[in-house]
Parts: C-alpha cells; structure tokens; sequence
C-alpha cells in the first residue's frame, strides 16, 4: 500500500474538510431565523441552498469513507463492478472512485 500513501494523504485531507464544511453547515441552518418576515424568507432561501451543499459533502464524504475502507481490506484498486484493477492514475484523479473507467 506504500503507492497509495499519497492517496490516502489526500482522501483523510479532504474528509477533514468535508467534516468541517458540514459542521459549519448546521451549525448555521439552526440559527434562529429574524422576526422580519422577509428577512426570514431570505434565511429560509439560504437554508435551502444550505441544505443542497451539504447533501452533495455527505455523499463525497461518504466515497471518502468507503475509500479508506477498501483500502484498509486491500480492495481498494479492485473495480467494485467488474473485479478488474483500476489503473493508479485513475486512483489519482479521482481517489473515492470504485469503478475502472469501463464500468464507471
């Protein structure tokens, strides 16, 4: 697993972030909105907006998650779909994929 020691750098930098995005994501959903009627409709548009963005970083951090998984059961080069291995400049560009690019 020395080759992935890179990866893996990368893969726990980029799950800390998105941890950190997705804390300061609801902390700030479940501030109080303002009495101001339009204001609250200008919070609750925000919150929305919110919302979508950290769905999208739990799915990433999700990938992330699995990623380091299948690298810690030695399956990480392994294509989920057709059991061939994914080529390491696959991996590099994009560290959280489980599919070789025929399958994906």
């Amino acid at each position: 697993m020395a080759e992935y020691k890179e990866i893996i750098k990368l893969l726990k930098m980029r799950r800390n972030e998105l941890e950190r995005r997705i804390n300061i994501v609801e902390q700030d959903i479940r501030k109080p909105h303002p009495q101001d009627s339009e204001e609250q409709a200008l919070e609750r548009e925000s919150d929305d907006v919110l919302d979508v963005l950290d769905e999208a970083a739990r799915a990433e951090l999700n990938q992330i998650y699995n990623a380091l998984e299948r690298i810690k059961r030695n399956e990480y080069e392994i294509c989920v779909v057709c059991k061939e291995k994914i080529p390491i400049k696959r991996l590099k560009a994009l560290p959280y994929t489980d599919r070789c690019v025929v399958c994906a």
